[in-house]
């Protein structure tokens, strides 16, 4: 494949696709968040929490596929999408090379979760709905289609959101394992219905992959797989954990605060998911002041939004779902401070993937894990939910103070260099 053509993306039409983007996402996660309500307003929390603890499974259990549809994908068709011969040669190698991911991921997942006790057709069918949404998510990033991506998103949410109110309010389901195989069946019909009437273009060849295209796809996929172990490990550990010392109850509460404080990721999120492909295109120096810009006006909104949020929490909890859902304020606090620690991670790291810089993210997301389990096991037991919140936003400084000392550790060795 050859190199990347530079092609700057106006500045207009960057914050009309983030933003797109972020207001996206704000909607799918509010129809997401209508999908939790009804869940935790007709089931008990302990099955409430089964179905959260059960797509956390299905989270580790998808570490090979996700990361390479929405970050390997993204990556070098933003690269090549200009280039026919060279984008048809790439997805040619990405689509066999998923389709091993997937049989790979079946293999081993299959006995081990039996082994564990925890294999079930709703966790295998949220995999596969994942790795299927993120393969599109890959592909309307790379190609810069923001108004397929968001559609695709808000979608999904829209067909959960009908079924779960058939199944569990028409029909009146009181088991959690119909709401799993809604989430994952979910991704497919808005999937199949835009490549239908707005298709990419590309085609499907059955064949085997040139090597060095392999082998160029793996060298920069490795570091991303293993910044998404460290990050799934971060991200489901506090679930895990308080499932473990606690409960399914207490998973089913905690959870609740949790989605309502993903509202703060949403204008990093599109930011993010815009900058990394306008990176990879650009091939080229000078990101600081985009960089700075960009967090500064994640962290204006994210302002606002928490001001509401904190005003309106307990009120809103009490009066949609019940006392028991409500957690103390410093929770609710704590799990903020984390979202939006990550959301300026994100925007860091979208632009260290498109630079070819993808070890930054794996050093960051090692020393969150590190951080976050030998905290999570030393707080939750002892603090309760307050203690696994905590853990969460030690884990979200941790990962900035290393993005911060590595870079700091650059300079120094840059400057000693030139000396």
């Amino acid at each position: 494949m050859s190199q990347p053509v530079s092609v700057r993306m106006p500045l207009r039409e960057f914050i009309r696709s983030s933003g797109m983007i972020s207001i996206g996402v704000a909607l799918a996660r509010l129809l997401g968040f209508g999908f939790s309500m009804v869940l935790a307003r007709v089931l008990i929390p302990e099955d409430y929490g089964f179905i959260q603890y059960s797509l956390t499974l299905a989270n580790f259990v998808a570490l090979l596929t996700i990361p390479f549809g929405q970050h390997v994908l993204a990556r070098f068709i933003g690269g090549v999408k200009d280039q026919p011969e060279d984008l048809q040669a790439f997805l040619s190698t990405a689509w066999i090379m998923l389709l091993g991911l997937v049989g790979v991921t079946l293999l081993v997942a299959v006995p081990v979760l039996a082994l564990i006790g925890r294999l079930n057709l709703g966790v295998i069918v949220v995999f596969l709905g994942f790795t299927l949404h993120f393969g599109y998510y890959g592909l309307a990033r790379g190609f810069l289609a923001p108004g397929r991506l968001t559609i695709a998103y808000l979608g999904s949410n829209v067909v959960q959101l009908i079924a779960i109110v058939l199944v569990y309010v028409v029909l009146r389901e009181t088991s959690p394992m119909p709401a799993l195989i809604i989430y994952g069946a979910s991704y497919l019909l808005p999937i199949a219905l835009l490549q239908w009437r707005h298709p990419f273009p590309m085609r499907f060849r059955l064949a085997l992959p040139d090597r060095a295209s392999v082998r160029r796809v793996l060298k920069y996929a490795a570091p991303i797989w293993a910044s998404h172990v460290a990050y799934i490990l971060y991200a489901g550990v506090d679930v895990l954990l308080i499932q473990h010392f606690l409960g399914d109850a207490a998973v089913g509460v905690y959870a609740l605060t949790k989605t309502l404080t993903m509202l703060l990721s949403f204008v990093p999120t599109g930011i993010s998911t815009v900058l990394l492909p306008r990176i990879a295109a650009e091939q080229r120096g000078g990101h600081l002041p985009l960089v700075r810009n960009t967090i500064l006006a994640s962290l204006g909104v994210n302002a606002l939004v928490l001001v509401v949020m904190v005003i309106g929490y307990q009120p809103f909890i009490r009066l949609v779902f019940d006392e028991v859902y409500v957690v103390p304020l410093i929770v609710l606090l704590l799990l903020a401070l984390s979202e939006i620690a990550f959301g300026v991670h994100g925007i860091v790291t979208a632009v260290l993937l498109g630079s070819d810089q993808p070890q930054w993210e794996t050093v960051s997301r090692v020393v969150v894990v590190i951080v976050s389990v030998l905290a999570g096991v030393i707080l939750i037991p002892r603090w309760g939910l307050t203690g696994a919140a905590l853990m969460m936003a030690l884990g979200g400084v941790a990962a900035n103070l290393t993005y911060l000392s590595l870079w700091l550790l650059k300079d120094t060795r840059h400057a000693v260099v030139h000396v």
